[in-house]
Parts: C-alpha cells; structure tokens; sequence
C-alpha cells in the first residue's frame, strides 16, 4: 500500500478523482454530529489557560473496508489492529497535545493496550447477583486505563471519532481537516490507519447481497484518489503531515505554507 503515490497527479485530473469520489459516497449519517463536536473540540482548545493554543494533532488509525453492496454483507477489509495509532495517541497526550482519535471501530484504543483481548469478560468477575468487580490481576492495568482516560476527556483533550467504511473515513478527514485549518501551524496530522488503494462507487453497486453464481466474479474497481495532496494544499495547507506506511514505519514528514 503505497500512500504517497500520485502525489503529483496533474491538477485537473485529481481535482476531477477527488470530486467523484465524494459525490459518488454515500452521506455521511452523522455528520451534524460530527461537526458539533470540532466545533467545539477546536473551540476549547485553540486557547489554553496560559493563552496560547495548543497543539492539536489528528490520528488515524485501523483499516477501512471497502463495501461490495449498498446494504452491505460482502466487503474487502484493510486490515490493521490499531495498535500504532492507539499508542501513538497516547504519546501525544501525555506530551501536551490535544487528539482528534480518527479510528476503525473495533481497533485497539489508547490505554487499553495492556488489557486482555476481551477485557469486559476478562478483566471483570460476579461477586454476587447484582455485583461485578475488577479480577486482582487485572486491577492495576484497569485502573491505569479508566483514569488516564477519563482525565483526557475531561480536559477536553481527546475526542474520538469512529469509522468503518473509505466512505465514512476520508469524509470525517476531510471534515476533521477543515475544521483544523484555523489552528494553522498548530495543526498535525499523523496518518497511521491503512486506507484501503481501490473502492467500489455507490452508485455502481448492487443494492443487496451479491449471489453465488457459477464460475469466477467479475469485479471492476476504481482507484481511491491521493487525498494526501489535496489535504495539505487546500484541506489544511499550514498543517503539518507524518505519513506512517505499514511495515515502513516513519515515512515522510512536511509541513505546506
């Protein structure tokens, strides 16, 4: 999964890849929501107490999938527990910023990278009918999460939002993107989640399951757009970008304007 590829796609030809990919996406169900809470993320953040801002950094994190139909049972999944972006997440908090957490639900979260797998069966026993409590072995780890957790959010310096499908991602990043643009240089973006390279247009797909049939299944798929190159030039021009590849580690850091 090349992410830096086509950066330099001629202008008009992008711009044209770019605008079809979002009139070909599905609407965004919450995006009233969504804006909401930047609005207000952003808000409480571009002044902290000594008056200046924070910095504020956006991580993403997880694979996205690309749905097959448009009531989806069949889809091609990209792959990645998230782990890279939750403890990256982490780092930066506890550094002073303040964290957009853009992430695959179901994907690793910060914090929790210590607990089991499962850590509502795991890390929890019944003590009676009505009562649950924390397993001693797990105590510690658990207490570390739900504190460091809730003490991010309670100082307003982490918000999380979730996605699934490419639709769903490169909208909110899109959304997430421009709502960062006044934060100017204080703005950063750390690119962890693994974005799926090719995607089915809505309007192309089948409305329900795609039935078994004899023989092989012919599918045609259209390019994702390079968005990295729109996000920096127009999305965010001042923002600075970490690109991270899987298996590549750090790749590519460059700030526009």
């Amino acid at each position: 999964m090349d992410t830096t590829s086509g950066l330099e796609f001629p202008r008009y030809n992008l711009e044209a890849e770019v605008e079809t990919f979002f009139e070909s996406a599905p609407p965004l169900r919450i995006s009233n929501v969504v804006s909401e809470k930047l609005k207000e993320f952003i808000e409480r953040n571009s002044l902290s107490s000594d008056g200046r801002g924070r910095r504020v950094v956006c991580v993403t994190s997880g694979g996205t999938t690309v749905p097959l139909e448009q009531l989806c049972v069949r889809y091609i999944d990209n792959f990645s527990s998230g782990h890279r972006g939750a403890a990256s997440t982490e780092y930066f908090l506890t550094a002073g910023y303040a964290v957009i957490f853009l992430y695959r639900r179901g994907t690793c979260q910060p914090f929790c990278r210590s607990l089991p797998d499962d850590p509502l069966l795991e890390c929890f026993e019944s003590t009676n009918e009505s009562n649950v409590q924390v397993r001693e072995q797990h105590a510690e780890a658990v207490k570390r999460a739900i504190t460091k957790h809730h003490a991010a959010v309670a100082d307003g310096r982490l918000l999380k939002l979730s996605f699934t499908t490419i639709f769903e991602y490169l909208q909110m990043l899109k959304m997430v993107a421009i709502s960062m643009r006044c934060l100017g240089r204080h703005a950063m973006f750390y690119l962890a989640a693994a974005v799926s390279d090719f995607y089915k247009p809505w309007k192309d797909m089948v409305e329900h399951k795609i039935q078994s049939a004899p023989g092989p299944l012919d599918m045609q798929l259209t390019p994702v757009p390079k968005m990295l190159s729109v996000l920096r030039k127009e999305w965010a021009p001042l923002g600075l970008l970490h690109i991270i590849q899987v298996g590549d580690g750090f790749k590519n850091s460059f700030r526009e304007g």
